[in-house]
């Protein structure tokens, strides 16, 4: 049986520590977590009385790391669970309380919010837990489905964001053409779950309980993957997790924004040329235009770069222990990656929390809509805010162009809706 490392949650990173109690090589066990040594020879175990026929592994031994460690962990990852939780469901709760947020756009995003929540809930704690104790605690069921709903959570969320971008590059770059509709959303939506469900089954079939493997430890359970080879494992690890759920996505959502960046500055205001009349207005309107190639170039790189930083370091680590030879115990590279690791977990785990502060807050109808739920005193049902956006612009420039010419006005309608197209990124 194959037994190496999960992805997302890192508990049986520490498979390793199974390597190092059954080395035969020595009788002492140095757990290397940062300043935390835990101590096993035959003369200690003989000079107590307590523990002369069996080892005691008192629970302050459970413990991966010391005191100060343990600390930083815990706020980190409760930082990120409390801002992802909140934010994520203020992001559901404006648009389900506000009929006219609810386009097709924000369709994805809310099933975005949702994956986040979920990846919130199953991922952070469990992973926590991982990094803090050393036996697993929870039961051969939680085990199995922990790991599996982490999996499905963490892959419905990457391939959302496929969605938003895939979504956005319709919109701006064949708005006659390929207009998404409601259904169509609705089925996509759909389609990344059941996806989402199938690509991380393999996980409720081999995640399960694996004793550490000394008789004095044998009540101590790990819980870990246990695939019937290791051509399976490396196979699925390199075409599930590491293609389907960050390169393939990666290379898609850069193209997405890489092409609306190139159409939205390379073209120019729909109805501009060979405009005799409405100079003024035309002025105004690239003005606007320009801000608009901003935030579409800003929201392009920032979003490239916030999903590559937050998966990057994680999948780096674990592209190594799948595929790379077995670590040495007591090895300045596993020293590395014992305390590297739950830093990329948390990282990966804070694309969530991200999410909806990227998607959501960065934009003025979701900012009015939060501030309307805290000002409002029911804590259901519709809301109404301010949907203003460039569309009063040019609401305004239109009643100016009616007064001159109807061929103004249609250029106008041309022109806002472009602007508007670009605005709701």
């Amino acid at each position: 049986m194959s037994e190496k490392y999960s992805l997302y949650n890192l508990k049986s990173f520490h498979d390793n520590f199974d390597q190092i109690l059954t080395s035969n090589q020595a009788d002492v066990m140095d757990f290397n977590s940062n300043n935390t040594t835990i101590v096993w020879d035959s003369e200690y175990q003989n000079s107590s009385e307590d523990t002369q026929n069996s080892f005691a592994w008192s629970p302050d031994m459970w413990l991966r790391h010391s005191p100060i460690v343990t600390a930083v962990y815990c706020l980190a990852y409760t930082v990120v669970f409390g801002i992802g939780i909140v934010g994520n469901c203020f992001v559901v709760a404006v648009v389900f309380r506000s009929p006219r947020m609810r386009t097709v756009t924000n369709f994805f995003i809310v099933n975005l919010a949702l994956a986040d929540i979920l990846v919130l809930i199953f991922c952070l704690p469990a992973t926590l837990l991982g990094n803090l104790f050393i036996p697993w605690l929870l039961g051969l069921f939680m085990c199995k489905a922990v790991s599996y709903l982490q999996g499905v959570a963490v892959s419905a969320s990457i391939n959302t964001l496929v969605a938003v971008s895939a979504e956005r590059f319709l919109a701006i770059c064949y708005p006659l053409k390929c207009q998404m509709s409601r259904k169509c959303a609705r089925r996509v939506i759909i389609l990344i779950w059941l996806f989402s469900l199938v690509v991380a089954f393999p996980w409720a079939l081999y995640f399960t309980l694996s004793s550490i493997g000394e008789e004095q430890l044998e009540d101590t359970m790990l819980c870990v993957e246990k695939w019937p080879d290791e051509v399976s494992e490396i196979t699925y690890f390199v075409v599930a997790n590491l293609c389907l759920c960050y390169l393939i996505p990666l290379i898609v959502i850069t193209a997405c924004y890489f092409a609306i960046w190139i159409k939205v500055w390379k073209r120019n205001i729909p109805g501009e040329k060979g405009a005799n009349t409405g100079k003024n207005i035309n002025i105004q309107m690239e003005a606007v235009m320009q801000r608009s190639k901003l935030k579409v170039a800003k929201m392009m790189v920032v979003v490239v770069s916030c999903f590559v930083l937050s998966w990057l370091p994680l999948y780096i680590i674990f592209t190594r222990l799948k595929l790379g030879n077995a670590l040495e115990p007591g090895s300045l590279e596993e020293r590395i990656l014992m305390i590297s690791a739950p830093i990329a977990q948390w990282l990966g785990a804070s694309n969530s929390c991200i999410n909806p502060i990227l998607y959501a807050f960065f934009n003025k109808k979701y900012r009015s809509g939060f501030a309307a739920i805290i000002k409002s005193k029911k804590c259901c049902g519709t809301i109404r805010h301010d949907n203003s956006s460039p569309s009063v612009f040019c609401n305004a420039q239109r009643s100016t162009a009616t007064q001159r010419s109807n061929r103004m006005t249609a250029r106008l309608d041309t022109q806002c809706e472009y602007i508007n197209s670009i605005a709701v990124l």
